[in-house]
C-alpha cells in the first residue's frame, strides 16, 4: 500500500501572526527604500541606511534581501505587476473609447497615489536602470512595453469600430501619443510644486482639471465628431 500524501495542514495562529508580521516589514522597507532612492540617490542609499530608517538592526534586513540589487529588483516587480493589475481593470469597460478613457483614469490616479514609485519607474536614476535592464533579461514582457501593448489592442479596436478619425490609423501612433501625455500630466503633479505651476500656466488648478483637460484633447483630436459626448465622465 502506497503512503498517502500529506495534507497540507492549516498555518497555527502563531505562524499567521510571523507570516502578517514578515508582509508588513517588507513592505515597510520597501516604502522606506522607495522614498530614499528618490531623495538620496541610488548610490547614496544602503541597507543598512535603510535599516536605520525603518528602526531595525542591519542583521534584519538581510534576512529579507541579501543586498540592495535583490531589493531593487523585488521592488520593481512589486510595483509593475501592482500597475499592470490596476491597468487591466479598465478593460471592463464597454467600448474601445471608454476603456482608453478608464485606463488612462486608473494610469494617472495610480502615479498619484504612488509617486515615489512612479519616479523610479518613469523617471529612473542611471544605476537603477541598469538593474532593470538586467530584471528584463528574464521578464519577457517589459511594463513600458506592456503597456503600449494595451493601448494599442484598444486603439486599434477603436479604429476597427470607425470611432476614430479617418486620419488616425495608426494604432501605435495613437497609443504612444496617450501615454506620452498621461505621463506628462503625472509627472507634472509628483514632481513640480504648485507654486511652479502656477507660474507655468498662472493659476495653480487641481489635478482633476488637468486631467479632464487631456481626456477633452484627446477624445476631440482624435474620435470623429460627436463620439466622444460624454466619455469623459465616468
Amino acid at each position: 500500500m502506497g503512503l498517502k500524501a500529506k495534507k497540507s495542514q492549516p498555518l497555527s495562529v502563531s505562524e499567521t501572526r510571523r507570516e502578517r508580521e514578515r508582509a508588513e516589514l517588507t513592505e515597510r522597507i520597501m516604502d522606506a527604500a522607495r522614498e530614499m532612492f528618490v531623495r538620496d540617490g541610488y548610490e547614496a542609499v544602503t541597507l543598512r541606511k535603510i535599516a536605520l530608517a525603518v528602526e531595525y538592526s542591519p542583521a534584519v534586513i538581510y534576512q529579507y534581501f541579501k543586498d540592495k540589487q535583490s531589493l531593487v529588483r523585488a521592488i520593481i516587480r512589486r510595483d509593475s505587476d501592482d500597475l499592470r493589475t490596476h491597468l487591466r481593470e479598465g478593460l471592463n469597460r464597454e467600448t474601445p473609447v471608454e476603456q482608453l478613457v478608464e485606463m488612462a483614469r486608473l494610469y494617472a490616479e495610480w502615479g498619484i497615489a504612488h509617486p515615489n514609485h512612479y519616479r523610479l519607474m518613469l523617471v529612473p536614476p542611471p544605476a537603477w536602470m541598469e538593474q532593470d535592464r538586467e530584471l528584463n533579461r528574464s521578464d519577457p514582457t517589459p511594463l513600458e512595453q506592456e503597456i503600449l501593448t494595451m493601448l494599442w489592442t484598444v486603439v486599434k479596436g477603436a479604429i476597427e469600430r470607425g470611432e476614430l478619425k479617418e486620419k488616425y490609423a495608426d494604432p501605435a501612433l495613437v497609443a504612444a501619443t496617450l501615454w506620452a501625455g498621461l505621463n506628462g500630466v503625472v509627472l507634472l503633479e509628483i514632481c513640480v510644486s504648485p507654486k511652479e505651476r502656477a507660474r507655468l500656466g498662472g493659476t495653480d488648478t487641481l489635478f482633476e482639471a488637468r486631467f479632464a483637460t487631456l481626456v477633452s484633447v484627446f477624445l476631440d483630436g482624435f474620435l470623429r465628431q460627436g463620439d466622444g459626448d460624454g466619455t469623459a465622465a465616468g
